[in-house]
């Protein structure tokens, strides 16, 4: 559908500012196909990231789909309006009351309204009437700086969110994975950088003793419920330590990956503050006092790659778990 070019024009503007919802349905199927082959638990929390990254980009551009909503809704009650003064015509049957003349001439609109923006909604020329509409809306609203702010703080928390949907999922995963498989505790610890950063802590008898006095079923919980992988090093480690991938080695190393992280931080700490630490670590062109800005596209950009290592760890993980089957590694890409 070829919009025209008055419509082009405003949404390229919209998009600067505003998310416009996308599908996961492409970037997830190498995810989707290998899922039927774990366990359930580990299915579960696998198909959590998944659902945690749709409910992010919906949350983030929930200002564009409340406006098209809106849209939709005007354009609806101009269709209704128009046919039920054209249903003042439809006259009385016998016996009838008012009450059911008025009834039956509104569900006689109703109908027609119904087909009739049902058809709209499909033309050519409907959808450019309500993108069109829709565009003009968010950046008629966008002109006040209340809306600026809160249009910026959305893609922010939902950056965070990005990172939060990859850190809970490797947390999650590489529990349970060395609380079922207490043997790959020693090709963690035999990592000279995780051996560091994950070392087992120490415990007294009444830790044992919480504990059951059987640590064998969990390892997991024992090295990583306190431990905090918000830092890319860290979940970084924490994988390769593990997984033996170079695609998921290329997707932590790759520079969106620490942009990710950085800004996941500044805006945590800082609130999206810029200080002399971030410009250090990912040398944006920006001054210390800078509020970040995360653009749409950026954010896209971010999220997919958070769901790029995510399907890449997810396919080293089956390997561990189910080593027989033929996991498609690298199939993200």
């Amino acid at each position: 559908m070829a919009l025209t070019p008055e419509t082009r024009l405003v949404t390229d503007e919209l998009t600067k500012q505003f998310l416009v919802p996308f599908s996961l349905e492409d970037e997830t199927r190498a995810i989707r196909d290998f899922l039927p082959l774990l366990p359930l638990e580990f299915r579960a929390i696998a198909e959590t990231f998944i659902d945690r990254l749709s409910a992010t980009i919906q949350t983030t551009a929930a200002p564009f789909l409340l406006a098209n909503q809106a849209a939709h809704d005007k354009q609806y009650q101009r269709f209704s309006m128009a046919e039920r003064i054209r249903a003042r015509s439809i006259g009385r049957e016998p016996n009838e009351t008012e009450g059911g003349l008025e009834a039956r001439r509104n569900q006689a609109a109703g109908v027609i309204a119904n087909s009739k923006m049902v058809a709209f909604s499909k033309s050519e020329d409907g959808i450019d009437s309500l993108v069109l509409e829709t565009a003009r809306f968010l950046l008629h609203l966008h002109e006040t700086p209340e809306i600026q702010s809160v249009a910026r703080e959305i893609l922010l928390q939902g950056t965070v969110a990005a990172w939060s949907a990859l850190e809970m999922l490797v947390g999650d995963e590489l529990t349970l994975l060395l609380d079922s498989r207490p043997d790959l505790v020693t090709k963690l610890l035999s990592d000279q950088s995780a051996k560091r950063k994950f070392e087992l802590p120490k415990l007294n008898v009444d830790d044992l003793a919480s504990r059951g006095f059987d640590l064998s079923k969990q390892m997991g919980r024992l090295l990583f419920e306190e431990r905090d992988l918000s830092s890319l090093p860290t979940l970084k480690c924490a994988c390769e330590a593990l997984i033996d991938s170079s695609c998921l080695r290329e997707k932590l190393a790759a520079p969106t990956a620490w942009r990710l992280n950085q800004n996941r931080h500044l805006i945590v700490h800082r609130r999206g503050t810029v200080d002399e630490e971030y410009l250090r670590k990912t040398g944006a062109k920006l001054n210390v006092g800078d509020q970040l800005v995360v653009s749409p596209a950026e954010f896209e950009e971010l999220l997919l790659h958070a769901l790029s290592i995510g399907s890449e760890f997810l396919a080293g993980l089956a390997l561990l778990v189910v080593p027989n089957q033929s996991i498609n590694a690298g199939a993200a890409q």
